[in-house]
């Protein structure tokens, strides 16, 4: 049920005195808490109405508050009277909102008993408002804990605001206000939740309380879509994630792009759909109702982790940090990915890989890789060793002159048990930058491309972060051989 801040004004002027009784405010800091509504968190949106409710309604009588999911993610158990009912409790409620960091399950039954139990329900009229943005995750039925606080309190009330539910979501759990003689709100904006509050937590509501309808209107945008690493992770900010890519499924298979970043708000056409998500490693896809004059809150589990790895050169100074090869490597399937980035800061579904780190962008000697395990949810930091040394090539005449980098081309081999050349790693085409490599035993091919076509090999060692220098000399005499001189 929808209503403007109007609306409330006039049912406030017509409400009874209200007796006084003690309220819990019972708020939801799940993880999904974090999701926006007209790109602002619902989190920081109750803060802010709470903060402004709370005048009104510390003059109806005792106050408290009841949290859940703001402590550890997983845990059912996590609920906590964070102040008990009582008088002159504004401030504390306050400094307890602004304090809390959503990150759990939603274990909104438990959390209501919690609240009945502080405040003695079993001898003492108590009225209980839960603002919720979604559903029961463990196990509890809400409908039954309904029935069972209504038979054994002396008055007990449930108001239930659903902060951002769908229709569907909140007539799920508006049970808990019905069977209590309660009233369940809907609430899609900051507007709609404060004038919730304000008439839940302030005023005697009642069943015959009638509060008007405004004209329906179509918002701006009717699905609001937010990425999550798992169940129990926060939503994912944009920035956080690469290689994302988002679409939207029609019934009848036809797929159309809607966007790259985890937090997403668009105007689509009402239907059913299916709201696939592709990353690295993964695709996850989620069913959508989408309706014409309401919101659709849809959350993409991705089942992933966050890799944070460094690299750390034994040669640093030989080693450009900007031009790195990243090599992930899926154990279980063998997808390989690359990035080519100073650090790998990524996202990849929750599994084994091997990790490894290469200087430059070519196809060189890899390093052992590093087995890395990404946890769904998690951020996985390390290092990933380069014991990668260098060579250097000084090409020049009889004469002592730098020779143009064209006049001789130079080619990396590993090395046999013998000393002779084996396979050919890299070619360095003439450059006399540094090559790095892997240390180990190898063959330098050197070959003149003038019309004599000499040519040369020389078994050299490259030694773990280490420069090693050679200098190749080209005689003025075509006949002579080229010669290395180190």
């Amino acid at each position: 049920m929808r209503f403007g801040f109007g609306a409330v004004l006039a049912v406030c002027g017509a409400l009874s005195a209200q007796a006084e009784e003690a309220t819990m405010i019972v708020l939801d800091a799940s993880g999904s808490m974090w999701g926006q509504i007209d790109g602002v968190n619902k989190i920081v949106i109750a803060r802010d109405v709470v903060r402004e409710t709370l005048p009104a309604a510390a003059v109806r009588g005792p106050l408290g508050l009841v949290s859940y999911g703001h402590n550890r993610k997983g845990d059912c158990s996590d609920i906590e009277v964070l102040v008990p009912p009582g008088a002159g409790t504004a401030g504390a409620i306050a400094a307890s909102v602004d304090a809390i960091n959503p990150k759990g399950k939603t274990p909104l039954s438990d959390a209501v008993q919690r609240a009945a139990q502080a405040m003695g329900h079993e001898e003492n009229k108590a009225t209980v408002v839960l603002v919720t943005d979604g559903l029961e995750t463990c196990g509890a039925d809400p409908c039954a804990l309904a029935r069972a606080l209504e038979t054994s309190g002396v008055d007990f009330t449930a108001h239930v605001v659903g902060f951002g539910l769908s229709k569907k979501d909140g007539a799920a759990v508006s049970c808990l206000a019905s069977e209590t003689g309660g009233r369940y709100f809907e609430a899609d904006n900051q507007g709609e939740l404060a004038a919730a509050l304000s008439l839940a937590v302030a005023q005697e509501i009642t069943q015959e309380t009638v509060i008007e309808e405004p004209p329906q209107v179509e918002p701006k945008h009717n699905l609001q879509i937010n990425v999550q690493l798992s169940p129990d992770s926060p939503p994912l900010e944009n920035g956080e994630i690469d290689k994302l890519a988002l679409d939207l499924i029609t019934a009848e298979g036809r797929a159309k792009n809607i966007g790259y970043s985890p937090v997403m708000a668009i105007k689509a056409e009402a239907g059913s759909y299916t709201l696939r998500a592709k990353y690295a490693g993964g695709e996850v896809e989620v069913p959508v109702e989408i309706e014409q004059f309401d919101i659709t809150h849809a959350t993409l589990v991705l089942d992933a982790g966050v890799v944070n790895f460094k690299a750390v050169p034994l040669a640093p100074d030989l080693v450009r940090p900007d031009i790195l090869s990243w090599r992930v490597t899926n154990v279980e399937t063998g997808a390989r990915q690359e990035r080519y980035v100073p650090e790998l800061r990524s996202v990849f579904r929750a599994g084994t890989y091997e990790v490894i780190a290469i200087p430059g962008r070519k196809d060189r000697i890899a390093p052992p890789p590093q087995i890395v395990e990404i946890v769904a949810g998690e951020v996985t930091t390390g290092t990933v060793d380069m014991p990668h040394g260098g060579l250097r090539i000084d090409n020049v005449s009889e004469t002592g002159a730098r020779l143009p980098d064209h006049f001789i081309r130079f080619a990396l081999w590993s090395a046999k048990d013998d000393g002779s050349a084996d396979r050919m790693i890299v070619g360095l085409n003439g450059t006399r930058d540094a090559l790095l490599s892997l240390p180990g035993d190898y063959v330098l091919v050197a070959e003149d491309w003038g019309i004599a076509r000499r040519k040369l090999s020389q078994p050299i060692t490259i030694a773990p972060g280490a420069l090693t220098t050679l200098r190749i000399v080209m005689p003025a005499d075509e006949a002579a051989p080229l010669q290395v001189v180190e």
